[in-house]
């Protein structure tokens, strides 16, 4: 699991940090939800992008792969822009 791991570190720290660059600039852009808007649909872009290309380097590549990560990427998106239109962010 380790070795798994480890083979795989660069990815996973690649993903934190579209993540976290992700996090940040949308809340650097608080007064302002239609750039929100934008950098959360890019941050799921790139999300998909991601998991993508790492499957296709590494595993099999298949539609049920992509249909999960479309669909976690919409989830998110629905999560995020629900807290964004109630005004907690």
């Amino acid at each position: 699991m380790i070795k798994k791991f480890k083979k795989h570190l660069g990815y996973y720290i690649s993903l934190f940090l579209i993540f976290g660059l992700g996090i940040v600039l949308v809340f650097l852009a608080t007064p302002n939800i239609k750039l929100q808007t934008i950098l959360i649909l890019l941050t799921i872009f790139f999300y998909i992008l991601w998991g993508s290309l790492h499957h296709l380097i590494n595993h099999e590549l298949t539609m049920k792969i992509m249909i999960e990560y479309v669909l976690i990427g919409a989830l998110g998106a629905s999560i995020l822009f629900f807290i964004l239109m109630g005004g907690i962010l």
